[in-house]
């Protein structure tokens, strides 16, 4: 008997993570919000899907606002579309929930399906990998070097890179160390971090902006809600950059919310972690931050003058980031 196949996808996550790989963060961006380019080949897909045998299922989520030119292959591919809402028009539909309840209702209540292809999934979904394991389900992933899934490959029985699906085109080419300009180089590590989920507002922003967090740390110490911290950065940083946006000022309180800067209070105001004593605390939260997203996602060694620059706008701290990057490495090996 032929094993039945479920085929499950990201869809607009993976797309995304597509566009980054081929035209970078600058373009993509400028691209948001707008009808999109055909950048995945379903076809290829599906094909490594029925190469495990007869596909039962094969359902896709997105916010397909914007995704109108897959329309012909997604039909051909008899894929049964599920939308979901974006609550950020600039951002991906968050489909993890709606897909992890539909995946582990669907695979638990039909026996027959003994493999599941995951499509542009990522370190997010590791316990569903290890349910569907449970369930006596083989699992498959196809994925592609931008997203974050150093352990959602491990996780999976089988994965494989869409570059090396038959059919799909070559990836496109990144920049090596030495090749290019400093200024071209850390032009790639900020397209990494993005593909890693840190997207950031331009490097000389984002430095003035924890120099204010700092002051805020300093004289305030707490806040109402992070609207009231945004317009309170906006005004400060506004003296220093005039044509500041509202939304650069929000990726910098995003990028340090990711560094663990912030905690609730007792009276519900918004503070700062007891550990974060002053400015240099801040600079190593960013710091360590970053080099987790780009440095540790790189597949060769680092430019730590090029990384420098593309986290502050100047090369001074190149020093500091390899002694930072050196000690993260001796206490991932304790």
């Amino acid at each position: 008997m032929s094993d039945i196949i479920a085929v499950f996808w990201d869809f607009e996550h993976f797309h995304f993570a597509l566009m980054l790989e081929k035209f970078g963060q600058s373009r993509m961006k400028k691209g948001i919000g707008r009808p999109q380019p055909k950048t995945i080949k379903v076809e290829a897909v599906m094909d490594y899907a029925r190469s495990f045998g007869q596909v039962f299922l094969n359902e896709a989520y997105a916010n397909w606002h914007n995704l109108s030119k897959y329309a012909d292959s997604l039909q051909l591919e008899e894929t049964t579309l599920i939308q979901v809402f974006s609550k950020d028009q600039y951002q991906p539909a968050d489909v993890f929930p709606n897909l992890v309840n539909r995946v582990k209702l669907f695979v638990g209540s039909n026996e027959t399906v003994n493999h599941v292809v995951l499509v542009g999934l990522d370190d997010d979904y590791l316990q569903l990998a290890e349910e569907l394991k449970a369930l006596g389900c083989k699992v498959h992933a196809v994925g592609v070097p931008g997203l974050r899934d150093q352990e959602w490959r491990q996780a999976c029985d089988d994965y494989v890179n869409y570059y090396d699906l038959p059919g799909v085109p070559a990836a496109p080419a990144t920049v090596a160390k030495g090749s290019g300009s400093p200024a071209d180089q850390a032009r790639h590590y900020l397209r990494v971090a993005a593909q890693q989920g840190v997207r950031m507002p331009p490097p000389k922003i984002m430095w003035i902006g924890i120099d204010i967090y700092a002051a805020f740390l300093r004289d305030y110490g707490s806040f109402n809600s992070f609207r009231e911290l945004d317009e309170e950065c906006y005004d400060q940083l506004r003296l220093d950059v005039p044509n500041v946006t509202m939304t650069e000022v929000k990726k910098v309180r995003q990028v340090l919310f990711k560094c663990y800067l912030f905690r609730p209070s007792e009276d519900g105001m918004i503070s700062f972690q007891d550990n974060i004593k002053g400015l240099e605390d801040i600079e190593d939260a960013y710091f360590e931050l970053m080099l987790r997203r780009i440095a540790n996602n790189l597949n060769g060694p680092v430019d730590y003058e090029a990384l420098s620059l593309a986290l502050t706008d100047a090369r001074d701290s190149a020093g500091r980031l390899e002694r930072m990057h050196t000690n993260l490495g001796e206490k991932e090996e304790e």
